[in-house]
């Protein structure tokens, strides 16, 4: 903009010498500040459809606190007729906790069919989601006078991800020796069917029965399996320090029990976004990563929890939000 508007006053000069004084070294001076800047518009327009920006990431697992990496790569077709003088690039990005920033990216002398790449560095310092996108690439001539828009690519998502801790294997013998934290109650999973005659009465689950009148009977299957219910609200999600010490030792305390757990041992994560509840089988690092990525990526995703075991959960294993880990009422891991 700093030069257009110095060629602009420069114009206006010429043109007011030229009217006061018949020189006619002025008159050259004066076509050749108008025919050469015309010259470069007449090549832009070759150029830019020659040039695509895109963005391009390696990773899309960051744990926090490392570096962000992406790189603006700049791809200048043989179609060009000369090389491309410069490109400027405009890219936004919002970080977890942090307000959203912007860079300008000045890039110059790209050769014909070549590419070149620039790399961008960001530091996450809090879990969630990153999205870096191009607001807007132009094309310059060689003056910097004139610019024309080029293609762009899509932007680029990163999730960053927890930092994986030691836990106690303390917590690992509580739930192999406590039946209350497996899938149902005592025996095994929870099981519930309609009320038939010379069933006891002991095995009526009231609280169902009080909340939407239906008499059902539990029943029970064993199983060696373990339920982690993950309680928190939306609102304490917006609180960066402690939602990531939250995450922190949610994702410490899966990663710990499916490095260890038994064989034939089956593990799953409950959770609740907005109204809804959902579950993901954590069987390994990768399905720990997916649980991860379905937490912080997306809103409501994962497999749907059946309704009517969610009075259940309070029962197993739960973390709250202060960190402590629970079965039942019973706290049997904190910091």
């Amino acid at each position: 903009m700093t030069r257009r508007i110095c060629y602009l006053l420069l114009l206006a000069a010429g043109f007011f010498q030229m009217m006061l004084y018949d020189y006619q070294g002025l008159r050259f001076l004066l076509c050749c500040a108008v025919c050469i800047p015309a010259l470069c518009f007449i090549l832009l327009l070759f150029q830019f459809h020659s040039c695509k920006v895109t963005l391009l990431t390696d990773r899309i697992f960051v744990s926090r606190g490392d570096t962000v990496k992406v790189r603006v790569r700049v791809r200048a077709r043989a179609g060009g007729i000369l090389p491309i003088s410069g490109i400027w690039v405009w890219m936004r990005w919002h970080l977890p906790g942090e307000q959203g920033e912007k860079q300008l990216l000045k890039i110059r002398g790209i050769r014909r069919n070549s590419i070149r790449e620039i790399p961008v560095e960001l530091t996450a310092k809090h879990c969630g989601r990153v999205r870096i996108e191009m607001k807007k690439a132009a094309i310059y001539d060689c003056l910097g006078l004139f610019s024309l828009p080029v293609k762009k690519g899509e932007g680029v998502e990163i999730c960053i991800t927890p930092v994986i801790g030691p836990v106690s294997a303390q917590v690992l013998e509580t739930a192999l020796g406590n039946p209350v934290s497996r899938m149902g109650e005592q025996e095994g999973d929870l099981l519930l069917r309609d009320f038939l005659p010379g069933d006891s009465l002991h095995r009526i689950y009231w609280k169902l029965m009080a909340k939407d009148g239906k008499m059902q009977v539990r029943d029970m299957e064993k199983s060696n399996s373990f339920r982690f219910f993950f309680s928190f609200s939306d609102a304490f999600r917006s609180q960066s320090e402690n939602w990531d010490r939250y995450l922190d030792r949610a994702c410490s305390l899966l990663y710990f029990f499916a490095e260890n757990q038994p064989t034939q041992t089956r593990m799953e994560a409950v959770w609740k976004s907005g109204e809804s509840f959902f579950r993901q089988e954590i069987t390994d690092v990768e399905s720990l990563q997916t649980w991860i990525y379905l937490l912080l990526m997306q809103e409501a995703a994962g497999m749907p929890f059946p309704e009517a075991e969610i009075p259940l959960l309070e029962q197993g294993f739960h973390l709250e939000e202060d960190c402590r880990l629970y079965v039942g009422e019973q706290c049997v891991y904190e910091e």
